[in-house]
């Protein structure tokens, strides 16, 4: 049975009765220790953010792993066990469960590789010196805490080490580069999916054959979706001029050529068991408020479609939502940076933020970087495979996973081939067939450089210098950027595999590879290289004046994906609002990212097939809904009462309550009969007919006419809700989402109504220059928020951090607090000033 560390507030309770009573005075300046030299400040605003005064960048670096370990320890060290695989050491987990995290990941030695290898681009940047401030900051803080409970002074440590005696012991760099590592695959590593892909193909080949069934695949999860909405409008796209490397032409699938009759045949039994693992593993995971999620949405607006002239941003990354969050906030001022935003709690970096400069964003990329491999292993030794005409020994190490407090070790052995490790220690196996399955990256072991572009980001002064640093970025990203000289600039990063066009002789000839299908490992279908920056897609300051992302495809025609993007994406709304008119403000940039974060998506695609559909039949029961769908506007209203926060509370349309019911029968009746799982995209296409952006192999509505299917549908619904709820359909009210923040350690978890909007958010509007300016640069007008708050700091004496929920009803009504960039409006609401020496 798993153990599951909960800090119950009922413990913390006890504990702090246990503790002796003593008064807490507010911090004085720290005491400088007489052989260092640079000060550092760290000013605290009303809402608790730090901001770091310092004149060297190590400065400003051991300033923020301070004020770290003041705000975020217990998080940090949290982060730190997860990504070594150390969770069971604190209780959470069970010895398999952190063997499982060893198994993908690697050991200290390896990530002390991976630092003495990386080689940053810009030394002036002083990437490395600034992780080992960091580092010595932290520890300082550490030092602290563990000095002032040894003398009975309990204030510094975070209540979960007293609750359950859990040693804090000190940062290394190694701690650092491991959580690096974990945010890397966690936001940046996309694709992955051949074998779910495969093993769908084969569900559909064993029902219809392999030529009709390879024709529905290519219906259900095409490559290529021509109405697929982009990022980068058309033209808009430009690889340097004259490079002989661009977007390689799209090469359509050859039925009949392609037909994927080489895959092992149980492969859709070990892609259902892999995937209900990693659907256990992040319930798991989630509930202990550890990341794994990932989404964001973010929108650019060039200074001439703005009211002011001036160039907008909103950035909205999507990363679950925890006590504290993922996130916290920094601001750095100093040593030629002058920035706030969010950052995590492994590097001084402003991962996401504003400066006095230019305001940069991101969202995870969502093309295919990630390879699986299917490997034939030797039937006399499992631990070797065939590879480029010999039997070859796999990499193993030996890992020692330890229960709480360091207790009961056990030895697990860790195995690679040439491609990478095993999808999973267990799942990854099928000795049955002696085959094993492996995951292959372009950034193996190179995971740091991989991502040094984000820390370089704070650092950027011109679109030109933003670039570069996307340019460093191997990871699947999208960066968005706009300036004071009123530029907006995207740019999709990564370097992805370029694969053979043909690949294994399995005695019919050479197969023609399809990226949405497993590779074979036997050395005859490995990667011909990698893409790099000149095929990357990018856009500055597009003509028609914004441009939005929200994990959606970069541009038309791009090749590095699985089948991930289909017509009807959710940044499709974005995208209308913005078209809608020129003179942008910056309160229409707020205004959008409310409705985007209330819009009902499927109602957006499909209501109106359902309006035009019910207003075709005499059907007594259709007929009488039909004024309340025409009356809904595709959103969660919720403006009359009872609404949120009452317990209560109701969306105010009843067209949304039949709208949901019907949308939950219209798949059914579409594809039930066909024996699939159709998507959204593919009803669309489905409904479309023949003016379908993509044409169908297939009638998924067996000749019948797409009005009365939808409509027998919308019946089935009424006739439930009728049942359910009575004839009174002015009372089929929706009760309003409610969205419960997961706990990482001892703070109480709030809720909030559901919102599809960044875990954090920021608006900016940058100023644009004026001839004075080289004088003196005005901050930009920007406000952000983390909700619940800045703090995750829970103390035995006198409970949450006034910091740790602040921002909760910010966020719950759609508000902001301004980001703060000159010292003199940081001292007029600072709660604290703290001065010391490094």
């Amino acid at each position: 049975m798993k153990k599951k560390l909960i800090v119950c507030a009922t413990s913390i309770i006890v504990l702090m009765m246990l503790l002796p009573t003593q008064s807490v005075s507010a911090p004085g300046p720290f005491t400088p220790y007489e052989f260092l030299s640079t000060k550092v400040t760290i000013i605290r605003d009303n809402y608790g953010v730090p901001h770091v005064f310092a004149s060297t960048k190590e400065g400003l670096a051991f300033g923020a792993g301070y004020a770290i370990g003041q705000d975020r320890l217990w998080q940090a060290d949290l982060f730190r066990k997860q990504a070594f695989g150390n969770l069971f050491e604190f209780g959470i987990g069970s010895h398999y469960d952190d063997y499982v995290t060893r198994s993908q990941g690697y050991s200290r030695e390896e990530l002390l590789e991976i630092w003495d290898n990386w080689i940053p681009s810009f030394p002036e940047a002083k990437l490395k010196e600034m992780i080992l401030a960091y580092r010595d900051g932290l520890n300082t803080y550490i030092a602290e805490a563990n000095e002032a409970l040894a003398n009975g002074d309990p204030s510094l440590m975070p209540a979960e080490y007293l609750s359950f005696g859990f040693p804090l012991e000190p940062w290394e760099v190694e701690d650092s580069i491991a959580l690096f590592v974990m945010m890397a695959w966690r936001f940046g590593a996309t694709g992955g999916g051949e074998l779910s892909y495969a093993g769908r193909y084969q569900a559909l080949e064993s029902i219809y054959g392999p030529d009709l069934a390879w024709e529905m695949f290519n219906d259900l999860y095409p490559q290529q979706d021509p109405g697929s909405e982009v990022t980068i409008p058309s033209g808009a796209y430009f690889p340097n001029s004259g490079d002989s490397e661009s977007i390689p032409s799209y090469l359509p699938n050859n039925i009949g050529e392609s037909i994927p009759s080489y895959l092992p045949n149980n492969i859709g039994e070990i892609a259902q068991s892999y995937e209900e693992f990693r659907m256990g593993q992040d319930i798991f995971l989630s509930s202990m408020g550890l990341p794994t999620k990932f989404g964001s949405n973010a929108w650019v607006v060039n200074s001439w479609k703005s009211e002011n002239g001036n160039a907008m941003e909103v950035g909205g990354p999507q990363m679950g939502h925890s006590t504290p969050q993922i996130v916290s906030e920094i601001g750095f001022h100093g040593a030629g940076i002058d920035a706030v935003g969010m950052m995590m709690p492994m590097a001084p970096t402003i991962l996401i933020g504003v400066s006095r400069y230019g305001a940069w964003t991101s969202t995870t990329g969502s093309s295919d970087i990630i390879d699986t491999y299917i490997e034939v292993l030797n039937p006399d030794n499992q631990y070797q495979y065939w590879y480029n005409g010999g039997w070859v020994d796999m990499e193993v190490r030996t890992e020692t996973v330890y229960g709480p407090f360091g207790s009961n070790p056990v030895d697990f052995q860790i195995y690679r081939t040439v491609h990478g490790p095993l999808i999973h220690p267990v799942h990854g196996w099928d000795l049955a067939n002696n085959l094993a399955y492996t995951v292959k990256v372009p950034f193996f072991k190179n995971e740091i450089d991989a991502e040094e572009g984000w820390m370089l980001f704070q650092q950027s002064r011109y679109i030109e210098d933003m670039q570069e640093a996307a340019r460093r970025v191997k990871l699947s990203h999208n960066f968005l950027w706009v300036d004071r000289k009123g530029n907006s600039g995207y740019w999709h990063s990564g370097t992805y595999p370029i694969k053979p066009t043909y690949g294994k002789d399995l005695g019919a000839g050479p197969r023609l590879i399809d990226d949405r299908f497993p590779l074979w490992g036997t050395g005859e279908e490995e990667w011909v290289g990698v893409t790099g920056f000149a095929e990357m897609p990018r856009a500055i300051n597009p003509s028609q004046g914004f441009m939005a992302n929200w994990n959606n495809k970069p541009i038309a025609g791009w090749p590095y994906s699985e089948a991930d993007w289909g017509e009807g994406h959710r940044v499709k709304w974005i995208q209308e609002l913005l078209a809608a008119g020129d003179d942008v403000t910056f309160e229409d940039m707020q205004r959008i990212n409310t409705e985007a974060g209330y819009n009902h998506i499927p109602g957006m695609n499909f209501l109106h097939y359902l309006v035009e559909a019910a207003s075709t039949s005499a059907d007594p029961d259709v007929m009488e809904v039909l004024p309340y769908l025409e009356g809904w506007n595709h959103r969660y209203n919720d403006e009359i009462a009872p609404n949120y926060p009452d317990p209560d509370g109701t969306y105010d349309d009843p067209g949304l309550t039949i709208f949901n019911a019907w949308y939950g029968k219209i798949f059914g009746e579409v594809f039930d009969e066909a024996g699939v799982n159709g998507g959204s995209s593919t009803l669309i296409h489905v409904f479309d007919g023949a003016d379908s952006k993509l044409p169908l192999n297939f009638d998924y509505l067996n000749g019948e006419d797409k009005n009365d299917v939808i409509n027998r549908a919308l019946k089935m619904a009424v006739v439930d809700l009728k049942a359910a709820r009575g004839d009174d359909i002015s009372t089929w009210l929706t009760p309003v989402m409610i969205t419960s923040l997961w706990s990482q350690g001892a703070l109480p978890t709030p809720k909030m109504h559901s919102m599809n909007r960044g875990t954090y958010n920021h608006v900016a509007e940058m100023l644009k220059d004026k001839r004075w300016y080289w004088l003196y640069k005005p901050p930009p007008r920007a406000v952000n928020v983390i909700p619940p708050g800045q703090s995750g700091f829970f103390s035995a004496l006198t409970g949450p951090s006034p910091h740790a929920y602040d921002q909760l009803a910010l966020y719950d009504t759609w508000t902001y607090k301004p980001l703060l960039f000159e010292e003199m409006d940081i001292r007029n609401v600072a709660e604290s000033i703290w001065t010391y020496y490094m």
